[in-house]
């Protein structure tokens, strides 16, 4: 499975099978550091069938205070998800949950996703964006730090956050710029 360049997609509803078949392809391991413990087959299924594709996205930047998901995904050339980020908004505060497939960590996808995330989250007036992971999750908190968020400590857990700065017409023409092209590259 070859990658093409890293171009995070965002996903829709017409993608939630392919997003089941990612996470169900993560091992045990993978998915106790992914959601704090090992969700099963049904578990998993029941979190991918919860996320609200259908959110209309004006409401966001109104500001209206509401809970919805967003999600990002890069695939391969068979059109496998690879990696995914979901966005999980809450008010003016968003978490971010990510997961990468063992056979393509450290080719810069994971990196993608999250730059990715943040450039959506800042665009829509996101002030706080935050990571709760397993304190083990190495990946993870790596990640983390190397986008500048602060990790507090917390026993087996560690939470990571960030303050985004208000958007700017940078922001807004990077994300229309990767939205063009990910649309560019899809099948």
């Amino acid at each position: 499975m070859a990658i093409a360049p890293i171009v995070p997609q965002r996903l829709q509803a017409a993608h939630r099978e392919s997003l089941e078949r990612h996470f169900l392809a993560l091992g045990a391991e993978d998915r106790r550091l992914r959601f704090g413990a090992n969700p099963g087959d049904a578990g998993l299924s029941a979190y991918v069938a919860r996320i609200d594709f259908e959110r209309d996205e004006v409401f966001a930047v109104a500001r209206i205070d509401f809970e919805r998901d967003e999600v990002f995904a890069v695939a391969d050339d068979e059109l496998v998800l690879l990696g995914v980020i979901h966005v999980a908004f809450t008010g003016d505060e968003a978490e971010l949950g990510l997961s990468v497939l063992p056979s393509h960590r450290g080719r810069g996808v994971g990196t993608a996703l999250f730059e990715r995330a943040v450039v959506h989250l800042r665009n829509r007036g996101t002030r706080k964006v935050f990571v709760h992971c397993l304190a083990e999750n190495e990946a993870m908190l790596h990640l983390s730090r190397k986008h500048g968020m602060q990790v507090v400590s917390d026993g087996v857990e560690r939470e990571a956050f960030l303050v985004l700065h208000p958007p700017t017409l940078d922001t807004f023409l990077h994300e229309w710029a990767q939205d063009e092209h990910a649309a560019a590259t899809k099948r």
